[in-house]
């Protein structure tokens, strides 16, 4: 018998043993659960089922939701959200990538495009498309 087929049991066991000792076992059972009702279903529906959404579902449903509205050549995302955190820029920088992102800026970049999370539209700017939870917009090329 190769060595690879033992050593690899013998790592799958030890990653067992450590994980059984650092979580209880309420959260674990819990952890299976969403694993077995998420496992056979899209990538998109996997990730709303995870942790790393937890903090906002609907949150991710919109960056989810203007990810497939952005035109191909989006050169970069401004998501303009109420209360940003370091977990909605870490979901955004993820859910958008390879696009550039950044979080509620003071001025967003010429050329980029504003992701607003929410019912407000500032003034200045045309609305590329509404998606759940929010929408695209544009800079006005002729104010007013």
């Amino acid at each position: 018998m190769s060595r690879f087929p033992v050593l690899a049991r013998v790592a799958a066991v030890a990653l067992a043993l450590l994980l059984l000792a650092r979580n209880r076992p309420a959260e674990l059972a819990a952890r299976w659960r969403t694993v077995i009702a998420y496992a056979p279903r899209e990538l998109a529906t996997r990730r709303l089922g995870g942790s790393s959404t937890a903090f906002d579902r609907r949150f991710f449903i919109f960056l989810e939701s203007a990810r497939r509205a952005l035109p191909r050549t989006t050169p970069g995302v401004a998501v303009l959200i109420s209360r940003p955190s370091e977990a909605a820029l870490h979901l955004a920088a993820y859910q958008l990538a390879p696009v550039p992102v950044i979080l509620s800026p003071g001025a967003v970049p010429a050329g980029w495009i504003a992701a607003i999370y929410g019912a407000e539209r500032p003034a200045g700017w045309r609305v590329l498309t509404e998606v759940p939870g929010g929408a695209l917009l544009v800079r006005d090329r002729f104010p007013g």
